[in-house]
């Protein structure tokens, strides 16, 4: 009886050495795959032979170029596509960007750039989403319309804006600047070289009536106006610029 037990013990704590191959042969071969593409990252193998950027509009292609160079001048699995998406979006002009690798030697990358509405009190810009961004002087329209008001406020100014050009469409006035003073009241001037004075009260109302009577009293000579004044409930006033 003791030596049926001693083997029959013996037997139960037998080695699975199938099972301890295998995982042998698994941990050196994830192991392996981990060398394969250390190596890879490391040696400049399979080099980035083109470099396609979409979407740019206001970017600078040389400095574009510039900043690319050192990130893609490495192998196809070398290239940090995060790194390469994070300085892009260091630039002031870009909203967004995808960047990918397409085998065997191409990088893609696809910029989404903001889009300028309006000057917003010095030289920064305001985008059609409301954020303010200061990109390289000379790098977009100087005949974007000047907003100007309070920080914090632009949100306002670009919807006021937004709502004064849509009811000033049927006199094809195109405005050049609009301000919001520090007393909240509301200024514009147009490209024509005419200003308007509007208050803050009932502003968008007193414009609507400058629309209907504008034909009779200015018509065709908008460039002889100093300003508008429609700060008076119950009319306006024009001051005609005075001739030498």
């Amino acid at each position: 009886m003791t030596l049926d037990r001693a083997r029959k013990r013996q037997a139960d704590f037998q080695v699975p050495w199938k099972q301890v191959v295998k995982a042998v042969l698994f941990v050196l071969f994830i192991a392996a795959v981990f060398f394969s593409v250390n190596k890879l990252k490391e040696m400049n193998q399979f080099p980035i032979h083109q470099v396609k950027v979409y979407g740019i509009k206001h970017l600078d292609s040389r400095e574009t170029r510039q900043m690319l160079l050192p990130l893609v001048s490495k192998g196809f699995f070398a290239v940090d596509v995060d790194l390469v998406k994070e300085q892009f979006l260091q630039i002031p002009w870009v909203s967004d960007v995808s960047v990918r690798r397409v085998w065997p030697d191409r990088v893609v990358i696809t910029i989404s750039e903001k889009n300028p509405v309006a000057r917003w009190n010095d030289n920064r810009l305001l985008g059609s989403m409301g954020e303010v961004f200061n990109p390289a002087s000379g790098s977009f329209s100087p005949d974007l319309p000047h907003l100007i008001g309070p920080e914090g406020q632009q949100l306002s100014v670009l919807e006021f804006y937004s709502r004064v050009n849509a009811l000033l469409s049927p006199l094809h006035l195109k405005i050049r600047r609009v301000e919001l003073t520090p007393y909240l009241s509301w200024d514009m001037e147009f490209t024509n070289g005419m200003k308007m004075r509007l208050g803050y009260k009932d502003v968008l109302t007193r414009v609507s009536h400058f629309v209907k009577v504008y034909p009779k009293i200015v018509g065709e000579r908008a460039a002889d106006v100093d300003y508008v004044d429609l700060r008076y409930p119950n009319g306006l006033a024009v001051r005609w610029k005075t001739v030498s």
